[in-house]
């Protein structure tokens, strides 16, 4: 007969039960943090399309670039890459010339998402921060979107 670790149970189930679509509440102003290069995290705010949109397989998934938005309009935006799809948590791809009416991605429940209304995204962070006279970069890589 065999003995189950206790411990190993309980890191097992915890596991199971959080998966991939859940992270920290983080607000916007500190997504971008140096300290959450690497860690999943959840932030809310506006997706918005960037004027040139670009769909390619940067991580052994293809991804198209989106901008998420403190408020609409707003500077202030993490850059997200949203896995090319037609189902949950994915971004149909768009073609050169769409309007913002082309624009497609899905909540984790498969609904729409209205661009005109806050989500919030799940993911997980990449933080280069800036060097000498460069600019730093952050983006997230989505798992999960709700709106």
């Amino acid at each position: 007969m065999r003995v189950i670790n206790p411990m190993l149970l309980a890191v097992v189930l915890f596991s199971v039960g959080c998966g991939p679509g859940s992270g920290v509440p983080t607000e916007f102003s500190s997504a971008c943090v140096a300290e959450n290069e690497k860690k999943v995290i959840e932030v809310a705010g506006f997706l918005e399309p960037r004027s040139f949109m670009f769909c390619s397989n940067r991580s052994g998934r293809m991804e198209c670039g989106f901008d998420l938005k403190e408020a609409p309009g707003s500077d202030k935006k993490v850059r997200v890459d949203i896995e090319q799809g037609s189902s949950a948590n994915m971004a149909e791809k768009l073609e050169s010339g769409f309007k913002r009416e082309d624009v497609k991605i899905y909540t984790n429940g498969g609904d729409r998402v209205d661009l005109e209304k806050k989500v919030k995204v799940t993911g997980t962070m990449s933080i280069i921060p800036p060097f000498q006279d460069t600019e730093g970069v952050c983006f997230m890589k989505v798992t999960k979107i709700e709106q």
